[in-house]
């Protein structure tokens, strides 16, 4: 028969377990915590903060933050207004730029220098090459300050003030250039865009209303007072004018109950 042990006082106690088998493992695994903590905060490979994950959630798959081979540049531009490098409310061009690498579906986030060069009077079927009117320049940290992110991917939305102080209508066109960090410089297409004149809606607004005007619908009732005399000579024949026509009212009985 198995024994039992027995207290001071002669009551049976229950038998001790083993534990220090399991002690053992436990203290293993805060050891490998630990050492594994220092490692991965000395390199920064793993332990991410919550915003920058936030941000950029491709680290937590071991993404760079940043793509480093751009091989292609898209740039949409359209007409607008905004502030120009004074400051005062000018006319300009507004765009969205993307950035797309080798194996990459969506747009990216770049770390590089961006130029953008700005052309006056383009013409696409001139030989020479155009001669630039301003060339914008953004250094990396300022342009990240235009990114945002969709569904597309990282986009960078920007405006381009027009530096000349001319009114009128112009053809221009706009290049953005990536500088990267090797030194390898990629390219967007040439966009061309027309910049509409600011009094280019006024002369159609007055063109508009002189054409109401002259196209006036005479009133009836002054011409039909009017006395149709014989004409003299070399004096116009004035056109009939259709009698009035009046309208009569019909009554129409309804039957009796």
């Amino acid at each position: 028969m198995a024994m039992m042990e027995c207290d001071a006082a002669g009551m049976p106690t229950r038998p001790r377990r083993r534990t220090t088998g399991l002690r053992q493992a436990v203290r293993g695994l805060l050891l490998a915590g630990v050492c594994l903590a220092v490692g991965c905060t000395s390199t920064g490979s793993l332990f991410k903060s919550p915003v920058s994950v936030i941000r950029d959630p491709g680290q937590l798959i071991g993404r760079s933050s940043f793509e480093r081979d751009v091989v292609k540049v898209v740039a949409l531009w359209e007409s607008a207004h905004g502030k120009g490098v004074d400051g005062k409310n000018c006319r300009g061009f507004a765009g969205q730029v993307l950035f797309f690498g080798p194996q990459v579906e969506t747009a990216v986030r770049v770390h590089g220098t961006v130029r953008i060069t700005l052309y006056d009077q383009y013409d696409p079927e001139a030989e020479e090459e155009p001669e630039p009117l301003h060339t914008f320049e953004f250094t990396p940290e300022a342009w990240d300050v235009h990114r945002g992110e969709g569904t597309l991917g990282h986009s960078y939305s920007v405006f381009i003030p027009y530096v000349n102080r001319h009114r009128n209508q112009v053809n221009c066109a706009l290049r953005v250039d990536l500088v990267q960090a090797d030194g390898r410089v990629v390219s967007s297409r040439d966009t061309e865009i027309l910049l509409p004149g600011r009094d280019t809606k006024n002369v159609a607004a007055a063109r508009t209303r002189g054409f109401i005007q002259e196209r006036r619908i005479p009133d009836v009732e002054a011409a039909g007072d009017a006395v149709a005399t014989a004409p003299e000579d070399g004096a116009q024949t004035p056109l009939p004018v259709a009698e009035k026509s009046s309208l009569k009212a019909v009554t129409i009985p309804l039957p009796r109950r």
